[in-house]
């Protein structure tokens, strides 16, 4: 493949490679490598990444299994083979970081370092994300049923309100007429 940039974006280079970003990412993971991320957490491809991926890509379209094209770039020292991890999960220091200068070593834990700060960003910016979310979507769950306490309420208290008034004007029907009779059986009486 011709390198044309320093740096290529996921979406570029599944584009030049005629394959999906899903399998970019499953090539990563199935042939152990580290993609570098910028600082808002996106993968770029160096130009070695990208050739690497080319390699993948034109042997896999040429009918060879994933172990096969493994064991090819492993012999040509374009991808390390995984780290072995001892049974109690612990990976050797050796498996890690092989015999190397110091400076190499340095530059391997600033690597990690980084990776390990911009996938400990992405992964806090995901949660607050869902919390907002979350958080938003409870409070729009709260005001709706507020809402529809409040709704119940008057209902209530305009049926309580109007049997007061049916009753107050029953009570009224009732006692004019009597507040009649009264008053005149009292005024014959005295006569």
């Amino acid at each position: 493949m011709e390198v044309l940039k320093d740096r290529y974006s996921i979406t570029e280079l599944s584009e030049c490679l005629k394959v999906t970003d899903h399998t970019l990412r499953y090539y990563e993971k199935e042939f152990n490598m580290t993609v570098p991320k910028d600082k808002r957490g996106r993968r770029y491809y160096t130009p070695e990444l990208a050739n690497i991926m080319y390699k993948i890509k034109s042997m896999r379209d040429e009918g060879l299994e994933i172990k096969a094209i493994k064991k090819i770039l492993e012999s040509e020292n374009a991808i390390s083979p995984p780290p072995v991890v001892e049974q109690n999960g612990i990976i050797p220091a050796a498996a890690v970081v092989p015999d190397s200068s110091p400076t190499e070593i340095s530059k391997f834990f600033q690597e990690l370092s980084e990776q390990l700060t911009n996938n400990i960003s992405l992964e806090l910016e995901t949660t607050r994300e869902q919390v907002v979310n979350e958080i938003n979507k409870t409070k729009l769950e709260l005001g709706a049923c507020f809402e529809n306490n409040v709704r119940k309420l008057e209902s209530k208290l305009d049926k309580h309100f109007d049997n007061v008034d049916r009753s107050i004007g029953m009570w009224r029907e009732r006692n004019k007429s009597g507040f009649f009779k009264r008053i005149t059986k009292k005024v014959f009486k005295w006569q």
